[in-house]
């Protein structure tokens, strides 16, 4: 074969593709012999049939179009790696081919988009804004308050009527218009007044009642109630209160400290969780710092990503997000139509993201090799035996088993790009943020439990 390579645009090359009479000769009598094998005729067994009568009766543009359909993918492929392009090759598209004719020369021409190369702009000593992080008391006592929250119990009290925050043990029952309404009674029912669980207007009819008291009151259910039978109507409800719970909170004493911690007081207690509070806020800082600094590397490189290339991203991400939602119990017909939206519009709106997605994979990558970065077989065992670790499991075989499904390398480019964001991260000056910078940081970092792992 022959094939000439011709620049078409960025990143894209046409090839234009002469294939030998003899192949394409080689490609017809292939499909004779293909439609030959499933040929029945009346006094000729399957797979026997002339091959005259075989093109007789199927007619010859059948058969050159079988030819071409069969050959087509695999000339595609031969023409990729007589130009070079075979590791390069992310997509092909506008393929142009005409009528075959076993007897001639066949000329097809096809676009090939190219994996496209970074070229780099600055990269080290890029000035990012980093968050400063500064724990307050506040911040502690909140999470302290979480601490007690989780040590409270619950005591009777019979010496008053019930209060706002009180648990109730309550048996009640509503009707409208005479009739019992369904799903609107209980026997025996532990709620918390004033948190809202109850129709409005429920609860505060409640507070007041000492245990043993019955109470019968009217409640309007409000114009937007879910059960639209029920919207904006007068229903009366009796109540019966049986018991009242009071939520006791542990004090923040030394005995709590004990309790909850390693610690025999309650400052010491409360300096760890100033500790463990302080070190998960710098961590996050420095997650976001390093974000912003690798963002600012790729922004600053030269780069045009294949449509190609986006698409499929795109469509690996959409993946993702069916994943995520199916975790959480729900289908993506269900998701989608809560959304309003379609497959197509949710991938539309998911281009930006795998566009910079590729542009970051990408530019890291020519950091690495800018730079000289390597993971060695060393780094890659001690990961290994991380993870192997956490998994309790023997670290060998883990290696073994990385080798075998072929994720070694695969594992070695996610290090490399890992490696080459951590340089970009090390060589950038953290600056100051600014107070509207600082604000949105806050808001969007995560809230950290100290006890978490």
């Amino acid at each position: 074969m022959k094939t000439k390579v011709n620049q078409s645009g960025e990143n894209e090359v046409e090839l234009s593709v002469e294939v030998p009479a003899d192949t394409v000769k080689k490609a017809y009598d292939r499909a004779v012999a293909k439609v030959r094998n499933e040929m029945t005729l009346p006094g000729f067994r399957k797979g026997r049939v002339p091959v005259n009568l075989v093109v007789q009766n199927v007619g010859v543009d059948f058969i050159r179009g079988e030819a071409l359909e069969d050959a087509i993918p695999e000339w595609g492929d031969q023409a990729l790696r007589e130009a070079g392009l075979w590791d390069d090759a992310v997509g092909t598209s506008d393929l142009q081919v005409g009528p075959l004719d076993e007897t001639q020369d066949y000329n097809f021409t096809l676009k090939v988009q190219t994996m496209p190369v970074p070229t780099l702009g600055e990269y080290k000593g890029l000035e990012v804004p980093k968050r400063a992080v500064d724990i307050t008391d506040d911040q502690v006592s909140a999470q302290l308050a979480m601490l007690q929250e989780r040590l409270a119990s619950l005591q009777p009290v019979e010496d008053r009527s019930v209060q706002t925050g009180d648990f109730v043990l309550m048996d009640f029952s509503g009707a409208l218009d005479g009739e019992l309404i369904e799903g609107a009674q209980g026997k025996d029912q532990m709620y918390e007044i004033g948190r809202g669980q109850l129709v409005p207007g429920f609860e505060d009819e409640v507070i007041g009642l000492k245990p043993g008291e019955e109470k019968t009151f009217d409640i309007v259910f409000p114009d937007d109630y879910h059960a639209e039978d029920l919207a904006g109507k007068a229903a009366q409800f009796t109540v019966s209160v049986k018991e009242i719970k009071e939520k006791v909170v542990p004090e923040l004493d030394d005995a709590f400290a004990a309790d909850v911690s390693e610690f025999e007081t309650i400052d010491e207690l409360r300096g760890d969780v100033r500790e463990r509070l302080q070190a998960a806020g710098d961590a996050g800082a420095e997650q976001e710092f390093k974000v912003g600094a690798v963002e600012k590397a790729v922004e600053h490189a030269g780069i045009a990503i294949p449509s190609t290339m986006i698409d499929r991203e795109a469509h690996r991400l959409f993946h993702q997000l069916e994943e995520r939602v199916g975790s959480q119990g729900l289908t993506m017909e269900v998701y989608l139509g809560v959304l309003q939206k379609t497959e197509e519009e949710i991938e539309e709106e998911l281009r930006p993201q795998a566009e910079f997605v590729i542009k970051r994979q990408l530019v890291l990558e020519e950091i690495a090799r800018a730079e000289g970065l390597e993971v060695t077989d060393e780094d890659i065992a001690e990961v290994v035996k991380s993870d192997a670790a956490a998994l309790g499991r023997d670290h060998l075989q883990l290696l073994a088993d990385l080798e075998k499904s072929g994720r070694r390398e695969a594992l070695r480019d996610e290090m490399l790009v890992a490696k080459a964001a951590d340089f970009v991260a090390d060589n950038a000056v953290a600056v100051p943020m600014t107070e509207a910078e600082e604000a949105a940081a806050e808001e969007s970092a995560d809230a950290v439990d100290p006890e978490a792992d």
